[in-house]
């Protein structure tokens, strides 16, 4: 029997790869590989359930991992996670959607290098041995500053290494987004870029397993999406640019 392959998938939140990628990884293309996942900005203040003060970070991160943890187990992968601080917490802001502009600052660009060097690091195998044979990143469809900031700079490297780099669609952004802004983020990120299924029709059963592993984060903004992705049989993919994509990832 064939070795599994080794993936490592970059989830700007906890939460961002079962809801992403739970199809998938339960049953489509990563469901026959060695998926390791690394949370970007593990450091957070956010919850539904309580104000996001800075000082109630410690106690939310650690909420959070164990989350993770539940989520990794009933998905089949393992996680470790840096951390930088998420959006919330490190620009002191108390409201989400005050996150959702598409843009990346100049308070936030040093953060675009950061990330790169690191996952230069990443694909190296620093630090753990292993060197992926594919890495996805979030496409950073939908408009929040964390998952732009990780897609800018996988985008940056996609061109000068080896590894191969796809981009997969972030939900629950996808589903309340229309067609000409998806195009425009992937055209930001690379030219020509090709999409490839990696499972079949979202089905409610995976929903539910996401939403009981993260009681913390999911809220109607969530529910709406995955109702429509329901209703419109949506799939889960990938983006690479041409002639990227490797043949075994399908």
């Amino acid at each position: 029997m064939s070795a599994r392959r080794r993936v490592t998938v970059l989830s700007p939140h906890f939460d961002d790869v079962p809801l992403s990628l739970g199809q998938s990884l339960r049953d489509g293309a990563l469901a026959w590989c060695d998926v390791r996942v690394r949370v970007v900005f593990g450091a957070t203040n956010w919850t539904n359930w309580m104000h996001p003060t800075p000082s109630r970070a410690t106690a939310v991160s650690w909420w959070r991992t164990v989350e993770e943890e539940l989520a990794a187990r009933s998905f089949g992968y393992r996680f470790t996670r840096a951390r930088w601080q998420e959006a919330l917490l490190r620009r002191g802001i108390e409201h989400s959607d005050h996150l959702l502009s598409g843009e990346v600052d100049d308070v936030d660009l040093p953060l675009v290098d950061d990330v790169r060097r690191w996952l230069t690091d990443v694909l190296l195998g620093v630090g753990t041995g292993v060197r992926p044979e594919l890495l996805l990143a979030p496409a950073g469809i939908g408009g929040h500053v964390d998952h732009h900031i990780v897609a800018t700079a996988a985008a940056q490297l996609a061109g000068s290494v080896d590894t191969p780099i796809g981009f997969y669609e972030d939900r629950p952004y996808i589903s309340h987004v229309d067609d000409d802004e998806l195009s425009a983020q992937l055209s930001s990120l690379c030219s020509g870029m090709q999409r490839r299924a990696v499972s079949g029709p979202v089905t409610r059963s995976t929903q539910l397993r996401a939403r009981c592993c993260y009681p913390s984060q999911i809220a109607p903004y969530f529910t709406d999406a995955m109702d429509r992705d329901r209703a419109d049989g949506a799939t889960e993919g990938v983006w690479f640019p041409a002639g990227r994509a490797p043949e075994w990832f399908r």
